[in-house]
């Protein structure tokens, strides 16, 4: 759960909350060149002549390649940097239900091992891991944990799945693993942190090696996306960001960078120029992919770093999709699910495309010998990600946010992800249908997936009573505030995938399970025709752009 802190009033404003009652986000305007649903995604377009825009990988990075660097780069981005803050930038279900939120998820995972021990698919003296990705600092890894360990002194079954748990955190970020790592030290050989990439989990995982669950909170809607417009006739093209300083900011950063790249800089502005704007001087600087990620590896050490990074503007530029092949591929394997909800409305959608989700899902699948893959997150089946959108799919949180903390829930501009690169969160709704699809291919077999509140289903785990240390901490109100919407209609949901084989006779407890399908029944014969048709042009048999 992503959620703001009202620094006046201490108040938490539930993302959840926001995006069920959240129009058009505060400051949005729509697209004036696009006839789209959702056309107010669309930030300060760019055109080009058609026989420029092919050119644009050539010089900008992609959406994709910017998400990715301002939240994953090395030594700049928000998560490896270490820069992010759990608690001032966005608060999630396992801090703000804690310890509550682990003990549901450690009940869970015991009836999976149970399972497991009574199917034959785990041995008596078989590891059972809980591999957690993106565990940020750790707290759930702790909740889990602490919460195994006082039930194995009272209960002799949870003492031979204790004697059997590994939980290892698993994280890009060096930094991070390093306070998972002092955050639970206290569990020993039970507990590990290792560095790993999460869409790329067999780089660091050996294949069929792990019995047990893989689990996640939050984390596909972290992964880098690429930015698609599909419009209504079937045309799809992909975001490029085009990264510009203006003029006054650029005088006063020279002074702060070596000749050489000062030099390099200008030269690739007016390659910009002459190639895509035909020899058009502007007054100010276009950086190239090459030159952004230059200047921001060369001032992350300045105390005007972060005034530098929020003055550098950014402008959109669409080109084909077939300039990115994976994503590309991706609206050519998905066309019919797109082509039927455009073949609806008489305007095109924004939407964005998650390789790392897919990916993450796959590799799970291959690592695992036998287990379940529980993922939980916020999102939406194919029906709700695709349809008529009055809220951004993509969000930014963090400091970005300070200036407008006071405002309305309603007024609070998300919307922003060029605001602040490198000092704040971007995250996207997570098509949960689309996991499962992708799971269906590799042999995960979605087992049950509705609300998170279905966490709490079969277990012994109360939301009713406070817990002592929030009493303590004087934030019992905020806890039942929490609880309360945890409890009611949510946009946060549970994924439950079990890998083929490992045990025939499990079902999840939950008995509210959500649809994963995208409902066509209600097309009418002309909206059937049409999706046809569009279907056709986005595979490419009518000519992808």
């Amino acid at each position: 759960m992503r959620a703001l802190k009202n620094s006046a009033s201490v108040r938490i404003i539930a993302a959840g909350l926001l995006l069920l009652t959240a129009t058009v986000p505060f400051s949005a305007q729509s697209s004036p060149t696009r006839d789209l649903r959702n056309g107010w995604e669309v930030h300060r377009e760019l055109v080009v002549a058609p026989e420029a825009r092919a050119d644009a990988p050539k010089y900008f990075p992609s959406f994709f390649d910017y998400h990715d660097l301002v939240m994953f780069h090395p030594t700049v981005g928000y998560y490896s940097s270490g820069r992010v803050d759990f608690v001032d930038h966005f608060r999630t279900y396992p801090v703000v239900l804690a310890p509550l939120f682990g003990h549901m998820v450690a009940e869970q995972v015991f009836t999976m091992w149970n399972g497991m021990r009574s199917a034959g698919t785990l041995g008596e003296r078989d590891r059972f891991t809980i591999a957690e990705f993106g565990p940020g600092d750790g707290a759930l890894a702790e909740a889990i944990l602490a919460y195994v360990v006082g039930k194995a002194e009272e209960d002799a079954d949870w003492r031979r799945f204790a004697g059997q748990v590994l939980y290892v955190c698993y994280d890009r970020s060096p930094a991070l693993n390093k306070i998972q790592k002092e955050r639970n030290v206290r569990f020993g050989a039970r507990f590990d942190a290792r560095v790993a990439d999460a869409t790329d989990m067999t780089a660091t995982i050996a294949r069929d090696s792990l019995n047990g669950v893989i689990l996640s909170n939050e984390l596909p809607d972290v992964f880098s996306v690429h930015k698609v417009i599909l419009s209504a006739d079937g045309t799809a093209e992909v975001a490029f960001v085009v990264p510009i300083i203006p003029a006054g900011t650029w005088a006063t950063v020279q002074p702060l960078l070596p000749a050489t790249l000062v030099r390099a800089i200008d030269e690739d502005d007016r390659a910009v120029e002459d190639r895509l704007f035909n020899g058009r001087r502007e007054s100010a600087v276009y950086l190239t992919r090459a030159s952004f990620v230059t200047l921001l590896e060369q001032l992350q050490s300045s105390r005007d770093y972060e005034s530098i990074a929020n003055a550098v503007e950014f402008r959109e530029l669409y080109a084909p999709v077939s300039t990115v092949p994976i994503a590309a591929e991706h609206v050519r394997r998905y066309a019919e699910m797109y082509a039927n909800v455009l073949a609806r409305d008489p305007n095109g959608l924004v939407t964005y495309v998650n390789p790392g989700a897919e990916r993450f899902i796959q590799d799970s699948a291959h690592v695992l010998r036998a287990g379940y893959v529980l993922t939980l997150d916020y999102g939406g089946n194919w029906e709700e990600m695709l349809a008529q959108q009055t809220y951004p799919r993509l969000r930014t949180y963090g400091p970005a946010q300070r200036d407008e903390a006071n405002l309305a829930p309603n007024k609070i501009d998300t919307s922003a992800p060029y605001v602040g690169p490198t000092l704040n969160d971007l995250t996207t709704d997570v098509n949960f249908s689309l996991l499962a699809a992708q799971g269906a291919s590799v042999g995960l077999r979605p087992v049950y997936y509705g609300a998170q509140r279905a966490l709490q289903a079969g277990t012994r785990v109360s939301l009713n009573r406070v817990p002592a240390e929030r009493v303590r901490e004087g934030n019992a109100d905020e806890f039942r505030s929490w609880v309360e919407s945890f409890s009611g209609p949510s946009v946060y949901k549970m994924l439950l995938q079990q890998k083929s084989g490992t045990d025939p006779k499990y079902t999840f407890p939950g008995q509210s399970p959500e649809s994963l399908d995208l409902g066509t029944a209600a097309l009418t014969t002309e909206e059937r025709r049409r999706a046809e048709q569009i279907a056709q042009r986005l595979k490419g048999l009518g000519g992808l752009r």
